[in-house]
């Protein structure tokens, strides 16, 4: 009975509507008119003609004729020239330094074979000083023809005995050269870590591929970046992601060092984006006591922590309950045993943690759920009811789930956060990973959100493209970019435009219980995105030619694209 006041009452929680109220007495400081200003107030389009914003907040938003009532002479005025304001854009699931990094490696996202990735880096390893590694990210055997695997020999013919590792674009495996196996301590006698395999030739040879636990092994004897290079990677990220019209992001998996960047540009006034954080799984054991939830003024707010279940579905280390359709005798990896997963969550629970747990496959998913509602149980032992009341489980893609588990995310409170791009990229060979049963359980919007869920959605950024537009075409098409197929993949999971705008705004506010955020009415915090064409537009391919014409947080521009 206890636990089940207590899910009811996290469910309330995450589903009430905020309350704003209107400053009447205050001036604005700026004031943004002139186009069409969508506020989200009450999950509808709510369309007003201008906004009044006073110290990073909205304190009016209404008629223009309403609106001058606030303005004095040195309001500054934001002339729209009849663009589309939404609250600021939200990626519900990234990651910012790996953005950063992407941004400094070798881009191969989009290489259509091994041959296109090595022609791909040359031009940066001719730059790199003898010895120095030569890093690349973003291959995908899957658009390789033949979609096999590569090897290190590949690698050791191009660039010698240069170490050289090419991360996949799901971060779940890596493709490394004999020199970067040499300098880590892999060999042929090196053991399949728990959690990580080690792909093999016949001959029991390393064939230079690692997944998952195995690619982490080698990436953790790679030298960390330095404080310095740390503050560069967020500077740079930061510009991309304003640039893309993301207003702020939930961070998936943040180390010590990274949370420590973020703090000093905090501090330092050069925080330019709101990011919500959950540290890495590695490094809770050494994050000191409870969560830092900044205060109202701050754009940082570490929520939790970020745990795994399983691995990816691409590089088949999603962890499922029957064999791999197009892998017999193949089932993934869990990357931790049930019981340590318990443990974790409960741990992190216990300390007034939230939790979110890396979840694609089914029994990933199922494993995650068991572990969530193990933790809380365990912990409304242990701890008193309100501080538990705060705590948000997430599990992070939610990519394929057994019938019998959907209703659990309702049930239990669990908050089901998705990428709509994954199921874009991922829909070519998903049905032949999982056959055609499972595939009916998976990327299951439609069934999560009619069931009472409310989605917060990403892109897992830098896995798929910075860009917000993206995803809300694929939540609203379920389509690749060329419109295909014709009527959309699983057409029935679709989203509405208001579901997919309302899951990259207003939604990830709610999932964490902040009323402050993701909408444009009085008393939200002043985050904007302006661009060229009407997201809530009958024609969803419209996005994906759409301009970000500005991107406004707590109040100040982050980015305005020239000539606007």
């Amino acid at each position: 009975m206890r636990r089940s006041i207590f899910y009811a009452t996290l469910v309330a929680c995450l589903v009430s509507h905020p309350t704003h109220l209107l400053a009447q007495e205050t001036m604005a400081d700026s004031i943004v008119r002139g186009g069409t200003i969508y506020t989200l107030q009450a999950d509808r389009p709510s369309p007003v003609q201008a906004i009044a914003i006073s110290e990073g907040r909205v304190i009016a938003a209404g008629s223009d004729e309403h609106i001058e009532r606030l303005r004095h002479d040195g309001t500054q005025m934001i002339d729209l020239k009849g663009a589309y304001a939404t609250p600021g854009l939200v990626d519900a699931h990234a990651h910012v330094f790996n953005l950063g990094r992407f941004l400094q490696r070798v881009n191969l996202k989009g290489t259509t074979s091994w041959q296109e990735c090595i022609e791909r880096a040359r031009e940066m390893e001719k730059s790199l000083p003898p010895g120095a590694w030569l890093r690349g990210y973003g291959w995908d055997q899957n658009d390789w023809d033949p979609g096999e695997y590569p090897r290190r020999q590949m690698l050791d013919e191009a660039f010698g005995d240069r170490p050289v590792y090419f991360e996949r674009v799901d971060g779940h495996a890596g493709w490394a050269s004999s020199a970067a196996l040499l300098q880590t301590g892999f060999d042929a006698n090196t053991p399949d870590p728990e959690g990580g395999e080690l792909l093999r030739e016949a001959d029991g040879s390393l064939r230079g591929v690692l997944i998952d636990a195995a690619d982490e092994m080698l990436t953790d004897q790679i030298p960390n970046p330095s404080p310095d290079q740390l503050d560069e990677l967020l500077a740079l990220a930061s510009r991309a992601i304003l640039a893309a019209g993301l207003a702020g992001v939930h961070d998936m998996g943040l180390t010590m060092g990274e949370m420590e960047a973020i703090e000093r540009a905090e501090l330092n006034g050069t925080l330019g984006i709101r990011i919500v954080g959950y540290v890495a799984a590695e490094t809770f054991a050494e994050f000191p006591g409870h969560p830092r939830r900044n205060g109202s003024a701050s754009k940082y707010r570490l929520e939790g922590v970020k745990f795994y279940a399983d691995g990816a579905l691409g590089s088949r280390g999603a962890a499922l309950l029957q064999d791999y359709s197009d892998r017999p005798g193949h089932r993934g990896l869990l990357r931790s045993s049930t019981d340590v997963l318990r443990d974790q969550v409960t741990h992190a629970m216990t300390r007034g943690l939230s939790v979110a747990i890396h979840a694609i496959g089914d029994r990933g998913n199922r494993v995650a759920l068991d572990a969530i509602e193990y933790g809380y149980a365990q912990a409304l032992m242990q701890t008193s009811l309100p501080p538990l009341a705060g705590l948000r489980a997430r599990v992070e893609h939610v990519q394929v789930v057994h019938p019998n588990d959907l209703p659990r995310f309702r049930n239990l409170g669990v908050i089901p956060s998705m990428q709509p791009t994954h199921c874009t990229s991922d829909m070519p060979w998903a049905p032949e990973r999982v056959g055609p049963d499972r595939i009916h359980g998976a990327y299951a919007w439609r069934q999560l959100l009619d069931d009472g869920n409310l989605l917060p959605l990403g892109s897992d950024f830098p896995v798929e493209n910075v860009s917000p537009l993206e995803g809300l075409y694929a939540a609203r098409t379920r389509q690749a970019p060329d419109g295909s197929p014709a009527d959309g993949w699983a057409p029935q999971e679709r989203l509405t435009a208001l579901e997919a705008l309302l899951g990259f705004s207003a939604w990830p506010a709610r999932v964490l219980g902040e009323p402050a955020w993701g909408t444009l009415s009085a008393g939200a915090r002043a985050d904007i995105t302006v661009l060229d064409v009407d997201p809530l537009g009958p024609n969803a391919a419209d996005l994906l030619h759409a301009q970000v014409l500005m991107t406004v947080v707590e109040g100040l521009v982050g980015y305005r694209s020239t000539g606007f």
